[in-house]
């Protein structure tokens, strides 16, 4: 079975895809859809549901993908179609997972949590509001409630993974973020020592169990800024908050991190 099945009965593979039922009941839920719900927007080549056909870092190609994320979430809300889900999760899955994973350093959890995070979205769609914040950064705020809710349930044990390799002066990833220095993910990095790896792991590791006794929504901005890369207007968009209010318990939080961890260094 497919996305859409898999959400009203909460069960998906491991693997990352839904767990399986008959073609007939997919071939049912798309019976009412029209080509133009699920057909890929004019100036995008290729298969419609890969988000590496559709060029990032334009103004252009955000109106793209939010122009092809209402046809899909309109094709799945009206008439609960199996494509358009699968479409919507496949555009997505990897970034979230990407998400999770930074957040928790372990895969298996990560995939784990990406499927729940993904069933929860589908159930989720028809209360969206596209004014509110886009498709992504709504999908990365319900991943980061769920690792949370993993986390108090002790489903999660977490050994953070480095968002960037160093942040100027040599400063290493934990430090900067004790410090209030950390930026937002920037990408992928340099090899760096094992020794090195291991010392910010463990730190950041630290940090993280000290961040996840703070309240939920603290932890939620904490997230999607460090491991997101979201902005602080974002986030306020995305939780029905002021920007100015956000930023208060972010950096609020980052002087108690500063306070219990500023004078470590990793050797």
């Amino acid at each position: 079975m497919g996305w859409f099945t898999a959400a009203r009965r909460g069960g998906s593979r491991r693997n990352g895809t839904p767990a399986g039922t008959s073609d007939a009941a997919d071939a049912r839920a798309n019976a009412h859809v029209t080509p133009a719900d699920t057909a890929r927007p004019a100036g995008v080549t290729g298969a419609a549901d890969a988000r590496t056909e559709i060029p990032v870092g334009t103004d252009e190609a955000a109106e793209i993908r939010a122009a092809t994320d209402r046809r899909l979430i309109r094709a799945i809300v009206r008439h609960g179609s199996q494509e358009a889900a699968d479409q919507l999760v496949r555009a997505y899955f990897d970034d979230v997972c990407a998400l999770i994973w930074r957040t928790t350093g372990d895969r298996d959890h990560a995939l784990d949590l990406t499927q729940e995070t993904m069933i929860a979205v589908l159930r989720a769609l028809p209360t969206y509001d596209p004014g509110k914040a886009s498709v992504r950064t709504w999908m990365y705020a319900i991943a980061s409630r769920k690792v949370i809710d993993a986390r108090r349930a002790h489903r999660v044990t977490t050994t953070p993974l480095d968002p960037q390799p160093s942040i100027g002066g040599g400063d290493t990833v934990g430090n900067a973020i004790a410090s209030g220095a950390a930026k937002p993910v920037a990408g992928a990095g340099q090899a760096r020592d094992p020794a090195e790896s291991q010392a910010d792991a463990d730190l950041l590791a630290r940090i993280e169990t000290f961040v996840s006794r703070f309240d939920a929504g603290t932890q939620e901005i904490f997230h999607l800024h460090t491991a997101a890369g979201l902005t602080f207007p974002q986030i306020a968009q995305a939780r029905g908050e002021r920007t100015e209010a956000v930023k208060a318990r972010y950096y609020r939080l980052i002087q108690a991190i500063r306070k219990e961890f500023g004078d470590e260094r990793a050797d």
